[in-house]
C-alpha cells in the first residue's frame, strides 16, 4: 500500500459568480523513501492539490488517504490529529510563530506529537538545516531562506512519514538550497516520504519522480527531469561605494552614508548591514544578489526607510519631503506579497492612493496596472484565492499604481517559474521604460540580475559590487 493515494481530486472555487477549477481530476500516490516533485506553472493547482492531501482544505470529490487512513471527509479535529502523527507541512509562509524563537517553534511541534521528545532532537534540527546558531532567533531577524530552514526544522519536529512541502527553496540562494536538499536525501535515505511543489530545476533534478500539473490536472506521471547548467560567475570585486558613472547619473534619489543596522537576537547581536555607503539615481536598474542571511533585505528596508539605521544616515535627496514616501513616492515589494486578506485584487491595487489620502493626478488607472501584469482575470478574486505568484505579480502591480520615483522589490520572481518569472521582469521593464523611476531588485535569480543594468552582492552585511555579466546560463 502506497504511504499517499490521492485519487481523482477535484476542487472549485466561486469569486462572485465565475467557477474557478482548481482541480481536474488529479490522482498521485506517493511511496515510502520516494520524493515527488510536483512542477507546473503558477496558478496550475499545485499548492490547492498539497492542501487537500494534506486535509487543510476539503476537496469538493475523490478521496485522500495516508497510510491507510482516509483524510477526506472527516471533521476537522480528526483531520488534524491524522496530520499531526503523519505528515509534517510547509507552506510557502507562514511557517513559525511570531512571538516564538526558533527552537521553541520546533519544540512546540515536539510537544503536540510527544509530550514528553527529547530536547536534544531541536539541536539536531537545527544543525540539519544549517540552523545551528539561531535557536535563540525571533522569526522576524530571519532572511527569507532561514525562515524556509526554519519552517523545515518545524515540519520534520515529529519526524512524519509523509513531509509536504510547497516551494521550499523559492526565496534561497543555490548554498540553501543545497543544504536543504541535503536534508531531504537524507531523510529520503531513512525511507521517509516527501511530495514538494517547486519550480527549482535542481531540486527536481534531485527527486525520485517528477509530476507535472496544469490546468487543474495532473498531466504525466513520468515527465523528463530538466538538465541542469550551472552558471560560472566571478567572486565580485569589493567596493566601498557602489555608484553609477557621473556622465549617465539621474538625479539623487537615495543617499546612504556609512549605515548599519543591528538586530538583537536572544542573548547575541546580529549584524545584519554593516557600514554601507551607496546611492540611487533616477533611472537606476539595480540587482542586489547574495546568499541568504546576507543583508539584501534589511538594506532594501534601510533605503526604503522602512527600518531605522542603528548608526549611519539614509537621506532621500531626490524625493518630495512635504509629501508621503510611501507608497506615494517609494513604491515596495515585500518578499511575502502582503496582500489585506479581506480586499479583491482590485482594491488592493487601490489600496496605495487610499493610504496616501488623495486622488494622485498621476496614479496609474488600475486596469492598466491589471493589464500589465496579466491580472485583469482575477480582479475581483480575494487573495486566499490565489497561487503565490499570483499574489506576488498583484503586489508588483500595487507598487506601479502611484508611479513612484522609486521601487524596490524584493524577490520578485521567488515563487514564480521560470518562464512566468521572465514575462513578469518584461512587464514590470516595460512598464517602468521611458521613464526615470529607478527600480532595486534583491533577487537570487541569475537571470533577472543580467536584466538589470548595475548589479551588487551582499556578503555578510557588508555591500559589493559585480562585474557585468555577458551571459547567464
Amino acid at each position: 500500500m502506497a504511504l499517499l493515494e490521492a485519487n481523482d481530486l477535484f476542487k472549485f472555487y466561486h469569486p462572485g459568480d465565475t467557477e474557478v477549477r482548481a482541480l481536474r481530476g488529479a490522482s498521485l500516490t506517493v511511496e515510502r523513501g520516494e520524493t515527488v516533485a510536483l512542477v507546473g506553472p503558477s496558478g496550475s493547482g499545485k499548492s490547492t492539490l498539497l492542501a487537500c492531501i494534506a486535509g487543510l482544505d476539503e476537496p469538493d470529490g475523490g478521496m485522500v488517504t495516508i497510510n491507510g487512513h482516509r483524510m477526506t471527509r472527516r471533521p476537522e479535529a480528526e483531520r488534524a490529529a491524522l496530520r499531526a502523527k503523519k505528515i509534517g507541512f510547509l507552506a510557502q509562509s507562514g511557517n513559525l510563530f511570531a512571538h516564538l524563537n526558533v527552537a521553541e517553534n520546533i519544540g512546540l511541534k515536539m510537544h503536540l506529537s510527544d509530550p514528553c521528545y527529547d530536547t536534544k532532537r531541536i539541536g539536531e534540527l537545527l544543525k540539519l538545516v544549517g540552523l545551528d546558531q539561531h535557536g535563540g532567533a525571533m522569526p522576524e531577524t530571519l532572511s527569507g531562506g532561514e525562515a524556509a530552514r526554519a519552517g523545515l526544522a518545524v515540519a520534520l519536529a515529529a519526524d512524519p512519514p509523509l513531509l509536504i512541502a510547497d516551494e521550499p527553496t523559492a526565496e534561497v540562494d543555490a548554498k540553501t538550497e543545497s543544504q536543504i536538499l541535503d536534508a531531504l536525501e537524507e531523510r529520503r535515505a531513512r525511507g521517509g516520504a516527501t511530495l514538494i511543489a517547486t519550480h527549482s530545476a535542481a531540486l527536481s533534478a534531485r527527486a525520485s519522480r517528477v509530476v507535472a500539473i496544469q490546468d487543474g490536472r495532473l498531466v504525466t506521471h513520468a515527465v523528463d527531469k530538466p538538465i541542469l547548467v550551472h552558471a560560472q560567475t566571478e567572486r565580485p570585486r569589493r567596493a566601498a561605494s557602489p555608484q553609477r558613472p557621473d556622465s549617465v547619473k539621474g538625479p539623487l534619489l537615495v543617499d546612504a552614508q556609512d549605515i548599519s543596522c543591528v538586530f538583537a537576537a536572544a542573548a547575541q547581536q546580529v549584524s545584519a548591514v554593516t557600514r554601507v555607503n551607496c546611492s540611487i539615481f533616477a533611472g537606476d536598474r539595480i540587482a542586489i544578489v547574495g546568499s541568504s542571511g546576507s543583508g539584501k533585505s534589511t538594506l532594501l528596508n534601510l533605503l526604503a526607510g522602512l527600518e531605522e539605521p542603528t548608526s549611519g544616515k539614509v537621506q532621500w535627496p531626490g524625493l518630495d519631503q512635504s509629501q508621503p514616501l510611501r507608497p506615494l513616492q517609494i513604491g515596495f515589494a515585500f518578499q511575502s506579497p502582503s496582500l489585506v486578506p479581506a480586499l479583491t485584487v482590485l482594491e488592493n491595487l487601490r489600496l496605495p492612493l487610499d493610504i496616501a489620502g488623495l486622488d494622485h493626478p498621476e496614479a496609474m488607472a488600475p486596469k492598466e496596472a491589471l493589464a500589465r501584469l496579466s491580472l485583469y482575470e482575477l480582479r475581483d478574486k480575494l487573495p486566499d484565492q490565489l497561487s503565490g505568484g499570483q499574489m506576488q505579480r498583484v503586489a508588483l502591480a500595487r507598487a506601479l499604481m502611484t508611479r513612484p520615483k522609486i521601487i524596490f522589490a524584493d524577490e520578485p520572481t521567488g515563487q514564480l517559474d521560470t518562464a512566468t518569472g521572465q514575462q513578469v521582469m518584461h512587464a514590470l521593464l516595460a512598464a517602468l521604460g521611458g521613464t526615470q523611476t529607478a527600480l532595486v531588485v534583491a533577487t537570487h535569480n541569475l537571470a533577472v540580475a543580467e536584466r538589470m543594468r548595475d548589479c551588487w552582492r551582499m556578503e555578510g552585511g557588508l555591500l559589493e559590487v559585480c562585474e557585468r555579466r555577458e551571459a547567464v546560463a
